[in-house]
């Protein structure tokens, strides 16, 4: 399912910002549709824990979840405003309203979906989990999966321009579409 969200879809940007909840694909389209486009890609989970100097569990561990939203924060404001780059934010990046805000003023925001048992599945297949993807709220993982996305959702649909569900498809099906939808359908790039 693709649906535009916003009645100024169709406005111009040269940022693509990929958002949803963990393992929904963002880093995997994100990384595609940037070498189809031939634009910059930045994951922001990436250049934190670059700038954190460990994975985020550790960080989370040591810390709390704290100096890692800081910096998430911190390099999404420093983010506004970008050209030619896609980037993939983490699932919390909504979090942050004034810089999502102004991020999303800029950029055309594409929030990537998938259903709680698609999620569960990628993060429980997915080796990177246990280092990049810590528990948000400890506990059951369906029962966190639930609760944030009920939290989320909300945030990912008012701070979008797109929708897209990424069941039954691959990224790099999922890359291919979003290139045609913004090159040809919104005439954006």
């Amino acid at each position: 399912m693709i649906s535009l969200s916003r009645q100024d879809g169709k406005k111009q940007a040269s940022c693509i910002v990929l958002t949803g909840f963990r393992a929904t694909g963002k880093t995997a389209v994100g990384r595609l549709l940037a070498d189809l486009l031939g634009y910059h890609f930045i994951d922001t989970d990436e250049e934190v824990v670059k700038r954190l100097g460990c994975s985020i569990r550790h960080s989370v561990e040591r810390f709390g979840w704290q100096p890692f939203r800081n910096l998430e924060q911190q390099l999404l404001a420093e983010l506004c405003g970008c050209k030619k780059t896609v980037l993939a934010t983490g699932g919390g990046a909504v979090l942050h309203r004034e810089a999502w805000r102004n991020l999303s003023k800029t950029s055309f925001v594409v929030w990537l979906q998938a259903e709680t048992a698609t999620i569960m599945t990628r993060l429980e297949g997915d080796s990177k989990t246990p280092a990049q993807r810590p528990s948000l709220v400890g506990g059951d993982l369906k029962k966190e999966i639930t609760k944030m996305l009920k939290e989320r959702t909300p945030l990912y649909r008012s701070g979008s321009d797109m929708h897209m569900s990424t069941e039954n498809t691959t990224p790099a099906e999922l890359a291919s579409t979003l290139y045609r939808l913004l090159s040809e359908d919104i005439n954006m790039v």
